[in-house]
């Protein structure tokens, strides 16, 4: 996918985005409005747009490029914005059993219910994970370890990549 279309989606699927039509542009790649609504700087591009094969904006071009570079990985462990998306995703699909929670989580994410492999891998991380938060001494390590796992689900190809 496009690095609009990633944001947006990782946006809409954790219910963030605000799909308010026409208005001013933004600089603030925090800003939970549709990408096509952020204001293009020369001096201020935003480096995950920039990640993704965001187009030169000075010069016309015919077809995009399209890498797939280790940094682009890097981004879905280590952005801050990336971490948001993923808690906003985390509450939205929350409620409910585990079991739920992953099954909602796939569905979000891939439009389809996960198989039972994945069901049951997916069970054995928040349980893995939940446990390793509260080992730490994080109270909320139920809630961390959802965040975990749907940050997972954004960097999984099947969510990135149109099939």
């Amino acid at each position: 996918l496009e690095a609009e279309t990633i944001r947006d989606s990782m946006l809409a699927a954790g219910g963030l985005l605000d799909e308010e039509m026409f208005g001013p542009g933004t600089l603030d790649p925090g800003n939970p409005r549709r990408s096509i609504y952020l204001t293009i700087k020369r001096s201020r591009l935003i480096p995950m747009m920039v990640l993704f094969d965001w187009p030169e904006h000075l010069v016309s071009i015919g077809r995009r490029s399209e890498t797939t570079i280790a940094p682009q990985s890097l981004m879905f462990l280590n952005s801050p914005l990336v971490r948001d998306y993923a808690r906003g995703l985390a509450q939205r699909v929350g409620t409910g059993s585990t079991e739920d929670f992953v099954r909602n989580a796939f569905q979000r994410t891939f439009g389809r219910l996960p198989t039972d492999r994945e069901q049951s891998r997916s069970m054995t991380f928040l349980r893995r994970q939940s446990q390793r938060y509260l080992d730490a001494g994080k109270k909320n390590n139920a809630e961390l370890a959802k965040v975990d796992f749907c940050q997972t689900l954004f960097s999984m190809n099947e969510f990135l990549f149109v099939d």
